[in-house]
């Protein structure tokens, strides 16, 4: 209790420390599921809602911290995290192991998911394999989620992405892009655009990846015509992608670069889904 009663305090003193003057209250919502991390926050400065910058990687990492030491052998992990700061400097933690998590996109000032996107099944997969759960505590949602059919997609390529199924990292993309269509499915059918799924697997692949695993799908696509030839990165192939992301501006315009081709490629999955009968 102690280890957990001093990372606690840890996370809240970081998060503390990256406010601006001014404020009075803060909420942070936290989400962490398979290989994936989304943090937002609101923040009330004076009379006004507002929302601070991104949290850095030490508050990311913190996060990822206590979700691990408070993971249970039959529980598993909880998916959500609430933080509610005064200015006082008074905190309170407050976390989720068994509603369905969203990643937030948008939250308010008592830690409600205002906007969100829905979280992909595969996630889900991935993070029971990290943290079992004994079938007690495998909520109903989340064994539906499981044992889901899925949806079927016919194999075809638009003419200008044919070349990319002879590389193998582009069909890593192309599954990825799957799993999230199928994570937008509900009981009236595919629910998400080709924008909401090409920002998941966007994120995906910034949380999930290394230097080299993007540099090798950017290679792929100036070779096919599909990005511009931008400027060589300076970071390690061994780097995270996320930790890249902030401090190498030139791997940062070569990652967003790949989001069009990413864009066209979830509408073609989104084309490619083979209708129930």
């Amino acid at each position: 209790m102690t280890e957990l009663h001093d990372l606690q305090n840890r996370l809240a003193i970081i998060t503390f420390d990256r406010l601006h003057p001014g404020w009075s209250r803060a909420t942070s919502v936290f989400v962490d599921v398979g290989v994936t991390s989304r943090l937002q926050r609101a923040v009330l400065r004076e009379t006004s809602l507002v929302y601070s910058p991104p949290a850095d990687l030490t508050e990311y990492q913190a996060w990822i911290d206590l979700r691990e030491l408070m993971a249970d052998n039959s529980r598993g992990a909880w998916f959500s995290g609430r933080l509610r700061l005064e200015q006082t400097g008074a905190y309170r933690f407050e976390f989720d192991w068994d509603s369905e998590p969203s990643w937030p996109v948008e939250v308010d000032l008592d830690g409600n998911i205002v906007k969100s996107e829905r979280v992909e099944t595969s996630q889900f997969r991935k993070d029971l394999q990290r943290y079992p759960r004994t079938a007690e505590f495998i909520p109903s949602w989340l064994g539906e989620r499981l044992v889901s059919t899925g949806l079927r997609f016919a194999d075809t390529w638009l003419e200008e992405f044919r070349a990319l199924a002879d590389h193998s990292d582009w069909l890593i993309v192309r599954d990825m892009l799957r799993d999230a269509v199928q994570a937008g499915t509900d009981d009236r059918g595919v629910a998400v655009g080709a924008d909401q799924v090409a920002e998941v697997v966007s994120s995906e692949l910034a949380a999930s990846t290394t230097v080299g695993q993007i540099e090798r799908l950017y290679r792929d696509a100036t070779g096919l015509g599909l990005v511009p030839n931008l400027p060589e990165a300076s970071s390690e192939s061994s780097t995270k992608t996320r930790n890249a992301l902030l401090a190498d501006e030139a791997f940062r315009e070569r990652f967003d670069a790949l989001f069009q081709p990413l864009l066209s490629l979830a509408a073609q999955e989104l084309g490619n889904v083979v209708p129930a009968h």
